[in-house]
């Protein structure tokens, strides 16, 4: 009983953020203000802020969370309240970073999305992946947002206003404004898994499919962009962070592209994808335009529907083979069992995986497009980051298409070459599998699953519509170009049973390992350092002066021996000493 009314709660919660979004579409923009706090220059209120962006977010934010408590209720069946009401609360702090047209009441929602995050990450808590995944989302973030809290204050303090909308016309130094920037974009950076902190979002892998849709496809690691998005015109006033954020995103969709290659977990190919995605946005805002903002957005509602797709047919497909390792999945793929099995999660997911790759007429052909013909004009304009940044979304183009066709024809084909597929990946366990898969409970999960995925699909197709169909015809023949020079190499490997994955790819660049003797290691042994002051030395004195008193206290025990004699003689030899004394003291 319990567990259902928060299930209708969470669910009810979600379709009021897509109402509102609804009733706030086309209205004027205002500004409202509730009373605040602080003293002299850093005082400040609390205000809420609607507009065209926010009644965008909210739109996005509400549907994909809708989908997600709609698909956990089959999908779920452990812990639902705890579970339920953390996707709510996630929820709704993510609306009030939407909504904030305070720095400091987005504050609020930014920490309470990272708390939510760690506590839904380690759901399955009695697993020591998801402890370990949770732990470092938890760590990592917290780094980044010590300098978007240091951020806050510079600007707002700078500029005599934490109000957001004051901020871009405020008469505030550009050391300030330079300084108070950098360090917003090192908390964006840590919240949106870039480079160099983006080692845990693939590690929160372990917690449910349909956290993973929430947190990675519209809310959490989507905060990063919409809130450069919100302050644009004072990131954009901040030339010199805009050229950090450029390098910073265009190593960020290469780095992560190459992990996605190599990657051999389904739901790992997604998040390194994921952070790809989001470098291409921030990518888009390092532009400085108005067309580079655009098509960073465009992209976000776009990458929000196909990759809150991917998933949840994620989930669907590890909720019934029962394993996240895409090896495993192998087992079944050999004679192409899952395609067979679950037709609407294939088609669904195939749309997802085409968005993704940027396959001409799916959202996701669009959106990137716009990206593409953003840095183009940027470039031909003269900018050097312009063309750093238009060969980079080439280059990630397509490698992304490479590692979308693998995964769909490993995960849902036979592979025509089956005895020489069986060397690289698989133990003798598996092997045993291959030769005769158990296949009879392979099914399509529940409407409640199979529901949210259609909306999904039709949004992942959809939504590059709904812009307006502009397509730059030599820009979109690249980016066709680009997804075909991508795809022939993963099928042609497919086709010949061959997945190559170098040793420094499959390691991720060994950035964890290089992170455990850099940052790991030397902190163990500082922990050690002051638990070894803390005990033999600080320790050491306090036990000391306790063990004088109790010396003393025994000392002055043995003198109350109940002898009435005994303090005669005491008293006695007292007077005597001090008539001496009073005696040496008048000579």
């Amino acid at each position: 009983m319990i567990a259902t009314t928060w299930r209708v709660l969470g669910v009810g919660f979600s379709l009021l953020v897509i109402l509102s979004a609804i009733l706030l579409y086309g209205a004027d923009p205002q500004v409202t203000s509730f009373p605040g706090t602080g003293a002299g220059s850093a005082y400040w209120t609390f205000d809420l802020r609607t507009d065209d962006l926010t009644v965008l977010l909210l739109a996005v934010v509400g549907v994909v969370s809708t989908c997600v408590q709609v698909y956990s209720i089959s999908y779920l069946h452990d812990r639902v309240a705890s579970y339920t009401a953390l996707v709510t609360l996630f929820t709704a702090a993510m609306v009030t970073v939407v909504i904030s047209d305070s720095l400091f009441l987005l504050l609020i929602g930014w920490e309470v999305m990272g708390a939510c995050s760690y506590l839904l990450i380690s759901h399955y808590w009695e697993r020591r992946d998801a402890r370990a995944g949770a732990m470092k989302a938890f760590l990592v973030t917290r780094l980044g947002d010590v300098g978007f809290l240091f951020g806050i204050f510079v600007l707002g303090l700078g500029a005599g206003t934490f109000r957001i909308s004051e901020l871009s016309g405020s008469s505030i130094s550009p050391t300030a404004l330079t300084v108070g920037t950098v360090l917003l974009l090192v908390g964006v950076v840590g919240k949106s898994a870039q480079v160099p902190l983006q080692t845990w979002l693939p590690d929160a892998m372990p917690g449910p499919s349909p956290v993973s849709a929430l947190i990675h496809a519209a809310t959490m690691v989507a905060a990063g962009v919409f809130l450069i998005a919100r302050l644009y015109d004072v990131f954009v006033a901040a030339e010199t962070t805009l050229k950090i954020l450029a390098v910073v995103a265009c190593v960020t969709m290469l780095f992560a592209a190459l992990c996605a290659v190599a990657a051999v977990e389904v739901k790992r190919v997604l998040a390194w994808s994921t952070v790809s995605q989001l470098a291409i946005m921030f990518a888009a805002l390092s532009l400085g335009t108005a067309d580079g903002r655009h098509a960073a957005l465009f992209h976000l509602v776009t990458h929000a529907a196909f990759k809150g797709l991917l998933f949840l047919c994620a989930g669907v497909l590890l909720h019934q083979v029962g394993s996240a390792a895409f090896v495993v999945l192998r087992r079944y793929t050999r004679r192409g069992v899952l395609r067979k099995a679950m037709p609407v999660t294939f088609v669904t997911m195939t749309i997802g995986l085409a968005a993704l790759a940027g396959v001409p007429g799916f959202a996701g052909f669009f959106s990137k497009d716009s990206v593409v013909e953003a840095a183009w004009h940027h470039a031909r304009d003269g900018s050097t980051i312009g063309w750093v940044v238009l060969v980079s979304v080439c280059l990630t183009a397509a490698m992304t298409a490479f590692y979308c066709v693998r995964l769909w024809l490993w995960v849902f084909f036979r592979t025509p070459a089956l005895a020489g597929a069986l060397g690289a990946f698989e133990d003798d366990d598996a092997m045993a599998d291959v030769e005769d898969p158990d296949t009879s409970k392979l099914r399509d999960g529940s409407w409640l699953m199979l529901g949210p995925l259609v909306l999904l699909a039709v949004g992942a197709i959809a939504l590059g519509y709904a812009d307006g169909v502009h397509v730059s015809w030599p820009v979109a023949g690249l980016t066709t170009a680009l997804a075909v020079i991508g795809a022939l190499p993963a099928y042609s490997l497919w086709q010949r049973g061959a997945d190559p994955r170098p040793v420094v790819l499959e390691q991720e660049f060994g950035v964890d390992a290089a992170y455990g003797k850099a940052v790991v290691v030397p902190v163990r042994w500082f922990a050690k350092l002051a638990v070894l002051g803390d005990r033999d030395v600080v320790g050491g004195y306090v036990r000391g002066i306790g063990r004088a008193g109790t010396l003393a206290s025994q000392g002055l025990r043995m003198l109350q021996t109940g002898n009435v004699q005994t303090y005669l003689t005491l008293a006695v030899g007292g007077v005597i000493a001090l008539a001496i004394l009073a005696g040496v003291i008048g000579a």
